[in-house]
């Protein structure tokens, strides 16, 4: 079994660290930064289901920054080291197996494969099947009080055209009619 190596393991932090940011432009040192829901999608996608609560309850809050919401690159190896010890608990059954066990040795070797090995689990939207779609979503089409919603171009109005907006102007703050009364 070939032994993984940090590059592959970074790689694998800093695409998690990328997904997790929903589109946001990452820096460098950004990038060197994963935070709780990345670490999340990460165990979710590439270790065992028991490791899943672990990894969040216990063993990323002892890797993260200290008053901060993030882990660190350089604490990456350790955070495997340390699933790779809880998980050895559970399936041995020994709650005092000390972290410098064989097997625990092999349990991490084993999740840097499966993680060098993965990549983030996204789920791609297609086209419908139907065909329609370009009819249900063209505006031109739309009648009565859908049509108000969308201007000539097809774009959405927003709010501005799904509700009649009132100033509340006049002698009492719900008065809707201004400039109406003795007409």
């Amino acid at each position: 079994m070939a032994e993984v190596n940090n590059a592959q393991l970074n790689e694998i932090f800093s695409e998690f660290v990328k997904l997790s940011s929903a589109g946001k432009k990452l820096g460098p040192e950004e990038l060197k930064m994963m935070n709780s829901k990345a670490c999340g999608k990460m165990v979710k996608d590439c270790l065992p289901k028991e490791v899943q609560t672990i990894a969040d309850a216990s063993v990323f809050p002892k890797h993260k920054e200290k008053g901060q919401q993030f882990m660190r690159q350089e604490k990456f190896g350790l955070f495997i080291q340390d699933c790779a010890h809880e998980y050895a608990k559970i399936k041995t059954k020994n709650a005092k197996l000390p972290n410098t066990d064989p097997k625990v040795a092999e349990i991490k070797a084993d999740f840097a494969k499966k993680l060098a090995n993965s990549c983030p689990n996204v789920k791609t939207v297609k086209q419908s099947a139907t065909g329609n779609v370009e009819g249900l979503t063209d505006a031109a089409h739309y009648t009565g009080a859908h049509k108000s919603r969308f201007d000539e171009e097809g774009k959405g109005k927003g709010i501005d055209g799904r509700e009649d907006l009132h100033d509340n102007q006049g002698y009492v703050g719900n008065y809707k009619g201004e400039g109406t009364f003795g007409k």
